[in-house]
């Protein structure tokens, strides 16, 4: 995909322009670009959403429908996410993701489920504002080797350490992984909390997430 190709659907996701972001993904379904770089430019789009509105200029309907137009955008490219998807990396491993306690952001979260789920992994989304307790019980009911956690708000950082002390005190922290993401987080507040990995990029924390299953699995 070229530079302008990808200029332009910043632009459609920063400008909220619905409708001519469905007809461009369409198209690049129809051409077979490379969906993994669509997406790279969208989310681009999404952080410059991200900007505007820490700056006051977008507010929470233009954030809902950024997300909305992502999470579309996303449906229509899976058949080609499928396609460039390696079939033995996921094989349906369970991965639980969730909003934590406080927090009741999901684009991001939203966004890596839906390149999970479209890489072969059996996601179970808790949503967001979710208790320590409930990914602690998803755990148990799921067996799930890796736990995603999200964080938007730098005030919501501590709820991070309650879910990693929650499983610590139900004995199971070396049963799953913990990758930490959203705008708050940072690798040094990961390595503080004890989390396992740290990513405020979706497809980055694909291959993360890719990568501690077949940790946890002792391939290398």
């Amino acid at each position: 995909m070229d530079e302008n190709r990808c200029k332009k659907l910043r632009e459609m996701i920063v400008n909220l322009e619905m409708d001519a972001l469905r007809e461009e993904i369409q198209k690049i379904v129809e051409e077979r670009d490379d969906p993994f770089k669509v997406i790279d430019c969208l989310a681009e789009g999404i952080r410059k959403v991200g900007e505007l509105y820490e700056k006051r200029e977008y507010f929470v309907p233009e954030l809902i429908i950024a997300g909305e137009m992502m999470r579309e955008a996303v449906e229509i490219l899976e058949p080609l996410l499928k396609e460039r998807a390696s079939e033995d990396e996921a094989r349906g491993e369970p991965v639980v993701i969730g909003t934590v306690s406080g927090d009741l952001h999901d684009i991001g979260k939203n966004l890596l489920i839906s390149l999970l789920e479209a890489s072969g992994f059996k996601v179970y989304d808790l949503g967001v504002d979710v208790p320590a307790e409930e990914f602690v019980k998803k755990i148990n009911e799921t067996g799930a080797k890796v736990l995603g956690l999200s964080s938007l708000l730098t005030s919501t950082l501590v709820e991070i350490k309650n879910v990693i002390k929650a499983l610590e005190d139900a004995g199971i922290r070396d049963q799953v992984k913990v990758i930490i993401g959203g705008a708050a987080t940072t690798p040094e507040f990961a390595k503080e909390a004890g989390a396992d990995a740290q990513t405020t990029d979706a497809i980055e924390g694909v291959e993360m997430i890719k990568a501690l299953v077949k940790e946890m699995r002792g391939e290398s």
